[in-house]
């Protein structure tokens, strides 16, 4: 018996519940889907439009998205900006991961042609070598013959130059470099609210970017929000974070 109203009585009344807290055209909206004659549809433009019989088609105020969501006109244009939101901040990701990839690729031809010159020359350094110690050997013996049949000098006053000390001032030049922190690692993303599910707002491709840290990670929020260079403001993955360290 219990089971039967966990199963059949309590849904209808949490969907009662729910539709006590739409608007009256929204209540049937919802109510009419499950009428095998429905007066309303959802046009091309996502709008949710009633069929009358005096007005014809009327537009209910009312959007629908791919997933079931049902938004008033402001909260779907909202939405929309969002999802255009989302839709530039991966293309912007995606065509970074394309330059980051034509430059791996670029690394990768010069080290090849390092390596094949390094081949070539190892193939002809030791003829070198044996040329310089050829070399070298004819003048350390020519120098050798020299200085046997050279004069002495009998009396040689030994003078010591006079040497003058001279202070060398170290000037040291501080760069005021922006931020108080540092990114650790690459690819890093920052998102709009302190969640893995919140929105992308922008990533940082390279380690070691400077940025302003407003508030620090710490044992309730694992996540430290940041202000980059260009003004933009979000939150990143406290372990990517590295604060600056004081120094005299």
């Amino acid at each position: 018996m219990l089971s039967w109203y966990a199963t059949f009585v309590t849904p209808c009344i949490f969907i009662t519940t729910n539709l006590n807290h739409m608007s009256e055209i929204l209540r049937r909206i919802v109510k009419a889907k499950n009428l095998e004659e429905n007066p309303f549809f959802k046009d091309p433009d996502s709008r949710i439009i009633e069929i009358t019989s005096d007005k014809g088609e009327v537009f209910t105020g009312y959007y629908q998205a791919d997933d079931g969501t049902y938004y008033t006109e402001k909260d779907w244009l909202d939405h929309q900006r969002q999802l255009e939101l989302e839709q530039l901040a991966e293309q912007e990701y995606q065509a970074q991961q394309e330059k980051l990839a034509a430059e791996r690729e670029a690394r990768a031809l010069k080290i090849a042609a390092l390596e094949a010159m390094n081949k070539k020359n190892k193939s002809t350094g030791t003829t070198k070598w044996i040329k310089f110690f050829g070399i070298a050997s004819i003048l350390i013996a020519v120098i050798a013959i020299t200085y046997s049949f050279w004069p002495r000098a009998t009396n040689i006053q030994k003078t010591t130059p006079n040497t003058v000390a001279v202070d060398t001032l170290k000037t040291s030049t501080k760069v005021n470099k922006f931020g108080n922190a540092t990114i650790t690692g690459t690819d890093v993303r920052m998102r709009a609210e302190p969640d893995l599910k919140g929105k992308i707002v922008t990533f940082f491709p390279d380690e070691g970017e400077r940025i302003q840290m407003l508030q620090a990670a710490n044992d309730s929020v694992n996540w430290a929000q940041v202000r980059r260079e260009n003004g933009i403001t979000g939150w990143v993955y406290g372990q990517y974070v590295k604060a600056d360290t004081l120094q005299d």
